[in-house]
């Protein structure tokens, strides 16, 4: 069972078929969806909600989907990752470009860095990202995040890895 994380303004919640539509639409954005593989086609946005989904169920954590509490439709996705061959997990995130700029992927972030730490026991939860993506740079950088190291990904590009600090206080509960 996928557990919900609860934040001040969010819900982490488990993915399920509705959230397609907006897969579709943060996949169609080269832009937003570039760093993720995008841009791509409906059933290929598909697919990454589907392997999102089966990786929960291989490793036991993953991405949750991004629900505001205040209503609508998920505005993106927060979680811990890692895929086969990749030299360690990451926390990785997307948001819609309206929720960009509001704080969000901090708040969801932080939980779950927290959920890393505190329900798997980790003791380290990173994250990387390509030399180019800046806003993930600062994000990461924003969370605390220190650079431990550069590493080569299967894929042939070097990343920076940081390591993300366990949040002194956070609002987040687990559910479920």
């Amino acid at each position: 069972m996928i557990p919900s994380l609860e934040t001040e303004r969010l819900i982490l919640r488990a993915p399920e078929a509705g959230d397609a539509a907006v897969h579709a639409a943060f996949y169609a954005d080269a832009q937003g969806s570039g760093n993720y593989g995008g841009p791509l086609r409906p059933d290929q946005a598909w697919r990454r909600m589907a392997e999102n989904v089966g990786h929960w169920h291989l490793r036991g954590f993953g991405l949750w989907m991004i629900q505001p509490k205040a209503g609508g439709d998920a505005v993106g996705g927060c979680g811990l990752w890692h895929p086969e061959g990749w030299p360690s997990h990451e926390l990785t995130w997307w948001l819609m470009p309206a929720a960009r700029g509001t704080g969000f992927a901090t708040e969801a972030s932080l939980a779950a860095i927290a959920w890393g730490y505190r329900a798997l026991g980790w003791p380290d939860v990173e994250t990387h990202m390509r030399d180019e993506n800046l806003p993930a740079r600062r994000l990461a950088e924003r969370l605390g995040g220190v650079k431990v190291r550069r590493d080569i990904f299967p894929d042939g590009v070097a990343r920076d890895v940081y390591r993300l600090p366990e949040p002194v206080s956070t609002k987040e509960a687990a559910h479920g």
